[in-house]
């Protein structure tokens, strides 16, 4: 159940605080069923993060929790602001081009949220748990234009960017020709993968999503190894999973793990018995699936597990027994 908190006339933004980071998310349409669980995984980080949320479910700008703010914003006002604001127009019919806009919120946005007194500005996703995230970030991590959780690419649940070279980055000339192409949102007819100008390299980390992106008229920009290319000639980047995302580091068996969550901590293990803590858990293949359930009460502990089957209140050794049996099969 989503519980929001409107905030005082007086007080618009949380306080920002130093050396941080700011992570900008649109999210339009009703919120996941896993939105509290989210949420409560954000704010043990709340001293070093902020998450702001734009959803047209938000009747008001709404403070979540310490770590989580809701702001009201709409597919339309998105298209409003990137023209009058960056003079860039999508085509109506590529509304799943949201996501990739989370790039651009900080362009959009600095003048309305206190984006300006964060280091970092970036994006993240809902289906998402976290750990303590300012412990796996790289050592100096001023030093680096971008900071991401994947390898040689940019991560779509966990991209920072370092605020000082921003809007160098997003001044781009292939930012704005991505968003102002010509998709079809249907598959070629022709297997040639399609050469588009505007086209930015498909790169997921999923062999079957890029096989099927290569036929397609488009690719994502959140994922593209392109925004390395453009952050790189500012500074150095961070492209690596180890340690933020532990189930895509090598040797790690991501299709089979579970993840244990404990007062704000975060660990991850596969089949093959390997352990490790990082920054975050991305539990998208799982997320979908009927069998997933989510169970409110879960909340109300401050020691549960997330695998095949939902969300878990970690009550003994029994219950992950139960977990870990899942891995088997």
């Amino acid at each position: 159940m989503v519980v929001m908190i409107s905030l005082s006339s007086d007080s618009p933004n949380p306080p920002a605080p130093k050396k941080t980071g700011a992570f900008l998310i649109i999210y339009l349409g009703r919120l996941p069923r896993y939105f509290d669980f989210w949420a409560r995984s954000c704010e043990p980080n709340h001293t070093h993060f902020h998450w702001y949320v734009y959803t047209d479910q938000a009747k008001q700008k709404t403070i979540f929790n310490k770590a989580v703010t809701l702001i009201p914003y709409s597919f339309e006002t998105l298209c409003h602001d990137l023209k009058s604001i960056l003079n860039i127009k999508i085509p109506r019919q590529n509304t799943w081009l949201v996501c990739d806009s989370r790039i651009l919120l900080y362009a959009i946005r600095k003048n309305e949220e206190p984006l300006d007194l964060y280091d970092f500005i970036g994006y993240s996703d809902l289906d998402v748990v976290y750990g303590k995230i300012k412990a796996f970030l790289p050592e100096h991590p001023l030093e680096y234009a971008m900071i991401s959780a994947a390898d040689e690419r940019p991560c779509g649940p966990f991209t920072l960017f370092n605020r000082q070279y921003l809007l160098k980055i997003l001044a781009h000339d292939r930012i704005k020709t991505f968003f102002e192409a010509e998709y079809r949102d249907k598959l070629d007819e022709n297997p040639t993968p399609v050469n588009l100008i505007s086209r930015f390299t498909p790169i997921s980390g999923n062999t079957a999503k890029d096989n099927i992106s290569s036929r397609l008229n488009f690719s994502h920009l959140d994922e593209s190894k392109d925004i390395v290319t453009i952050a790189q000639s500012h500074a150095p980047v961070f492209c690596r999973a180890d340690p933020l995302q532990p189930t895509m580091t090598r040797w790690f068996n991501h299709r089979k793990a579970v993840a244990f969550w404990k007062n704000g901590r975060l660990s991850v293990m596969d089949n093959k018995g390997l352990r490790k803590e990082g920054a975050f858990f991305h539990f998208s293949r799982l997320k979908n699936r009927k069998r997933f359930q989510i169970d409110p009460d879960v909340l109300k502990s401050d020691h549960w597990g997330v695998y095949k089957y939902g969300f878990i209140n970690q009550r003994s050794c029994f219950t992950k027994l139960k977990m870990l049996l899942t891995l088997l099969y």
